[in-house]
């Protein structure tokens, strides 16, 4: 089911080689880290509530071979193979932690459970006539799912627990789901895409599915994520990228007419994809325009984001890619510090840069480019500032906050 890129276009690469030098200087932000393998990885699950621990999976080729599970204890700086720990495994497609030491990994006619961190895995039974377990998510520590590709009719298949994967039932009416990529939006809700650009929504945990939209036969639609219910991104090929904010009821359409995006994350009103050539895109107004922010090494294809308590995370992708990422989601309503006890938010629409301390007064303000050039101070004597960024040029800013008990190094994207 995944599809990959195997030329690039001369109009695309042009681009890229006239923008490089500005959008280069912005990678800075993301660091490539040593795997230690070059499988495929493609996804990534970090247990809440912490900023060290890390599991990835994947294939050494793209199909059904040798599979691999990784772990980090250091926030991704060094990675070290869990399983196998001899031997080969089948390949896995999907991992999750619900804690640290509670996590499932699904793959080819192979579906798994650890209590331990990943010392030991114990096989488990999702469904019968399964030859592909494809999808894996929970909602909290004992509502959740994996869905399969199944040798026979009906050929697809959900599979729900609500008591923290010890049972699993089927769920009754799958037939318009979309088979390639799931994702919750709330408790209840969740969302399906897949071939023929169908879209398809649950309201009742994934018991049944509903068709909501569907587009060109024979197209793809290769992955989703949503933030809440009625806000979401999906990804499908040719660097298309839908967003709605009422449930699915609309979307809007942004392509870049060449990448595959199946990495998204959705914070606040901040959206990130990363796709084919480890290229990443963002948008910092809810999904109405997007910008690239990284430019990759033309190599690798990203699959998945997870993300620590700190804001910080990791993308994992082709060739063993991992990549580590900070100060990117800057800004957004939902992003407190709880370290700093610092907020910010920016407003694209009034261009106005806002910053909340819940104890200190915020003292003095610096507003310096994205080659750390100095551009405006500012004093300040109360516990919120703002700027109005009409007169700046488009771009990354960094931000210095100055308390008395602390410095704060934030991040904003004017467009």
């Amino acid at each position: 089911m995944h599809l990959f890129t195997h030329s690039i276009k001369n109009s695309i690469f042009t681009i890229i080689v006239f923008l490089g030098s500005f959008l280069i200087s912005q990678a800075q932000s993301f660091e490539y880290k040593n795997s230690g393998t070059d499988f495929i990885l493609y996804d990534i699950s970090i247990p809440a509530g912490q900023n060290d621990l890390a599991f990835a999976a994947g294939s050494k080729f793209t199909f059904d071979t040798e599979g691999i599970i990784i772990k980090t204890t250091d926030g991704g700086e060094t990675w070290t193979t869990i399983y196998p720990t001899s031997g080969t495994s089948p390949s896995f497609e999907k991992i999750e932690f619900i804690d640290e030491n509670t996590g499932f990994v699904a793959g080819y006619d192979l579906f798994m459970k650890t209590e331990d961190g990943g010392a030991t895995w114990t096989e488990m039974t999702g469904g019968t006539d399964v030859y592909l377990y494809n999808n894996l998510s929970f909602y909290d520590e004992n509502i959740g799912f994996v869905s399969a590709q199944l040798d026979d009719a009906p050929y697809f298949a959900v599979y729900l627990t609500t008591d923290g994967g010890d049972t699993w039932t089927p769920a009754s009416d799958v037939l318009n789901a979309g088979g390639i990529n799931i994702d919750y939006a709330d408790q209840s809700t969740l969302f399906s895409v897949g071939a023929d650009e169908r879209i398809a929504k649950s309201t009742d945990g994934g018991d049944t599915w509903a068709q909501i939209y569907s587009g060109q036969i024979q197209n793809y639609f290769l992955s989703v994520n949503f933030k809440d219910g009625d806000n979401g991104v999906i990804a499908g090929e040719d660097g298309l990228l839908k967003t709605t904010h009422d449930g699915g009821a609309t979307w809007s359409d942004f392509a870049t007419g060449y990448h595959h995006f199946y990495a998204l994350a959705y914070k606040g009103n901040q959206l990130m994809a990363g796709g084919t050539d480890t290229d990443i895109y963002f948008s910092e107004d809810n999904g109405a325009n997007w910008s690239q922010i990284f430019v990759g090494n033309g190599q690798n294809q990203l699959y998945e984001i997870g993300f620590f308590d700190d804001g910080s995370g990791l993308i994992c992708g082709s060739g063993g890619v991992i990549m580590r990422f900070e100060d990117v989601f800057l800004g957004t309503e939902e992003n407190q510090l709880p370290q700093n006890e610092i907020v910010s938010f920016y407003n694209s629409k009034t261009q106005t840069f806002h910053v909340q301390s819940e104890n200190d007064n915020i003292q003095s303000v610096a507003v310096f480019n994205i080659m750390g050039q100095l551009v405006k101070t500012f004093k300040n004597n109360s516990n919120s500032f703002s700027v109005n960024t009409s007169s700046f040029s488009n771009g990354v800013y960094l931000v210095k906050v100055a308390t008395k008990n602390q410095t704060q190094s934030l991040k904003f994207l004017k467009q």
